[in-house]
């Protein structure tokens, strides 16, 4: 699949497929994509007859396309996250069909549900109003509570327990360090010598995990849905996998999603985020910890924007977003330095 998508191809293919999955004909309207995001690809698909003949039903198609940022792609992780927590006290969106196979779309994907709500996003420049306080409250609370039911989910005899392979309180934060290694050494288009220090410096200090659990990847405001100050749906899962809570933790609190205030995502006050979330999550959260993921969360913002600066420069995505991503790189390892020196 290459970066211009013919709309109406893509809906023909989406209707053949889907007629194929509940075995009777349907009809695909025209599908819309949300213009957000720079990896996964989002479509709104009206069905008519998926469920009654003559109703149509919106789902919500997510694509993987050869030339996002972390191509190449699988559905699996995600497919496995969601379907694990079906069921619970998380809210998401279940998932009816995917696939990793590109002769079907033309990349890997997923059918999801529509979730009612719209996403809150942190980068609210310093001045400007947002939310009102009651309600940022409300929110705050279900974003740090929905964050615990989270990683308190016992996934041993879920889905998702097929990517443990071998995981472990001990070796979890190095092997996550490793993976973002990799990565840089993938998508850097120059050597980075403070990446480097900091990848030794991670590795050297790697905390023991009080638990090994599902970590979302990318929790924050902008990936979830609210209406009416509450939450209903938890979205935007292609980072997940296994391993420390912190680093999820880590992840929430970094300055860029404060929105120019000092509340965590701009929702929470962050001694009070924290002392909730343990309070939920059963044990107390280790400052050490939270600082050794917020330098490791640096490393992986700085590695992202590395991606999308070889991504933009071998043309595969012609947004002036990407380049803007990448003059961010210096900024992410500069915090990254800083962070690791208050530790």
């Amino acid at each position: 699949m290459n970066s211009t998508i013919d709309e109406v191809v893509l809906a023909d293919r989406i209707q053949t497929y889907l007629s194929q999955q509940v075995g009777h004909a349907l009809k695909v309207g025209i599908v819309r994509r949300f213009p957000v995001g720079f990896s996964w690809l989002t479509y709104a698909v009206p069905v008519t007859g998926l469920y009654a003949k003559g109703q149509t039903e919106e789902l919500i198609l997510r694509l993987g396309p050869d030339y996002g940022l972390f191509a190449p792609y699988s559905a699996v992780p995600q497919v496995l996250a969601m379907q694990s927590l079906e069921g619970t006290t998380v809210p998401l969106p279940h998932v009816y069909w995917s696939s990793d196979d590109a002769g079907i779309l033309g990349a890997p994907f997923l059918f999801c549900e529509k979730v009612s709500g719209a996403a809150v996003v942190p980068w609210v420049a310093a001045g400007q109003p947002g939310l009102e306080a009651g309600y940022r409250q409300r929110l705050a609370e279900q974003f740090v509570d929905t964050l615990a039911a989270i990683h308190c989910e016992q996934w041993q005899d879920r889905p998702i327990a097929a990517l443990a392979q071998g995981i472990t309180t001990v070796n979890a934060a190095v092997r996550n360090v490793a993976y973002w290694e990799s990565q840089i050494q993938r998508w850097a288009m120059r050597s980075y010598p403070l990446a480097e220090w900091g990848i030794r410096w991670l590795k050297a200090h790697a905390p023991v995990a009080p638990s090994v659990a599902i970590v979302h990847g990318d929790y924050r405001t902008g990936n979830f849905l609210e209406e009416g100050g509450h939450i209903t749906s938890i979205l935007d899962w292609e980072l997940v996998h296994l391993g420390d809570p912190h680093e999820d933790l880590g992840w929430a609190s970094l300055p860029m999603y404060m929105g120019g205030s000092k509340l965590i995502c701009h929702l929470a006050e962050p001694e009070w985020f924290y002392a909730r979330y343990g309070e939920k999550a059963g044990f107390e959260v280790s400052m050490a910890s939270l600082r050794y993921y917020q330098a490791l969360s640096l490393l992986k913002l700085a590695a992202t924007h590395m991606a999308a600066a070889r991504c933009f420069e071998e043309g595969r995505f012609n947004d002036m977003r990407m380049p803007a991503m990448g003059s961010q790189i210096a900024t992410c390892l500069r915090q990254m330095e800083k962070t690791i020196e208050a530790a």
